[in-house]
């Protein structure tokens, strides 16, 4: 209806202004004529919009006028919208999009404020690969190690990872752990230690009030037969808290460290792989990277997980139906005596009415 309104008045303008600057140069009684016709579509067009804003005061389904003051007679202040009203809207779209933001519940740390859970400080290695004993204490920020071909560099990152969960395959470096534990120290030795230690400070620490400030993950890998291969989780003060795997991987879900993950660890043998390999190599890489690898091995537990429950439901069900039977055979004998008891009763009672009877007809 406000088009409407806009759309007649260009109509009008058009039809009266070349007109109007004309005038001049017509004769008087044209002009008379066109002074008529001017006022004529004056008139007319006047009510017109007399009776389209009757009409639009009338009806309050088509608009809502949002000014309080009196009713204007310019067609630009009737037809504008609400200014603000679209921004508005936007606005609370957006908080309501950033209350409900998944990043809202992670613990950010602040711009220049270090790390404080999840750095690894200090690795030391004994009789692992080449190394007969080294520590390497880090700083929290970026640390680059270098040195000549074959010097051990790799054997660093190698021990971060079989340290940290990781399997010896993983490294590129050898296809069992005791492959990985140092030849020249001879028969006599007993194995290698790898020692990674962490810190646990801050909201994001795991189990702060049981390791401290800092875990040790130490593994051992022995070359004798009944020695302890596995992990050991120490705290601050080097006191052993646990050995169970599934301390150190809900330690290392907590952390958010991926040892197996190539965008978190990147050797040699991955960067060729992504670099000069096949397109099926890139997708390994590619799943690998996006934990949809690991995704699909969890989807695959569990659905051998849900297979074996239901075939010990199963086997349960067929083990205890042979038990349900006898316990239905077993109340039905059970029900069957209840009956004879009731019928017991009965027959004393019938015996009690009959020496009764016996009675009553002696005495008659």
């Amino acid at each position: 209806m406000i088009k409407g309104l806009r759309n007649d008045n260009q109509v009008h303008r058009s039809l009266t202004c070349p007109t109007t600057q004309s005038f001049d140069h017509l004769p008087s009684k044209r002009k008379d004529k066109e002074n008529d016709l001017s006022m004529d579509i004056d008139e007319f067009d006047d009510g017109r919009k007399k009776g389209r804003r009757k009409n639009h005061r009338d009806d309050d389904d088509y608009e809502e006028d949002d000014d309080d003051g009196d009713d204007s007679n310019d067609d630009h202040n009737i037809s504008s919208p609400p200014p603000n009203k679209k921004k508005k809207k936007s606005s609370s779209s957006d908080n309501a999009a950033d209350q409900n933001s998944p990043m809202n519940d992670r613990h950010i740390n602040p711009t220049g404020k270090p790390a404080e859970a999840g750095i690894i400080q200090e690795v030391y290695v004994e009789n692992f690969m080449c190394h007969r004993k080294l520590s390497v204490k880090l700083c929290r920020n970026v640390n680059f190690i270098h040195g000549q071909n074959g010097s051990g560099k790799s054997a660093i990152l190698a021990a971060i990872q079989v340290c940290l969960g990781a399997g010896a395959r993983r490294t590129h470096r050898a296809r069992n752990l005791k492959d990985l534990v140092r030849k020249e120290a001879g028969a006599d030795c007993s194995g290698a230690k790898l020692r990674v230690t962490l810190l646990n400070k801050g909201s994001d620490g795991f189990m702060p009030e049981v390791y401290g400030d800092t875990i040790t993950v130490e593994r051992c890998i022995s070359m004798r037969s009944g020695g302890f291969n596995g992990y050991k989780l120490l705290d601050q003060n080097g006191k052993e808290q646990s050995r169970r795997k599934a301390d150190l991987d809900a330690m290392l879900d907590q952390l958010n460290i991926q040892v197996e993950n190539p965008v978190a660890v990147l050797d040699q043998e991955e960067a060729k792989k992504f670099l000069t390999g096949k397109a099926e190599d890139k997708y390994a890489f590619f799943t690998k990277a996006t934990e949809l690898e690991r995704l699909d091995r969890c989807y695959a537990n569990i659905n051998d997980n849900i297979m074996e429950q239901n075939d010990v439901k199963q086997r349960a069900r067929e083990g205890i139906q042979g038990a349900i039977d006898n316990t239905r055979q077993l109340q039905r004998e059970w029900e069957q005596f209840q009956e004879i008891d009731r019928l017991e009763v009965d027959l004393q009672r019938c015996r009690a009415d009959g020496s009764w009877a016996v009675y009553q007809e002696m005495q008659e």
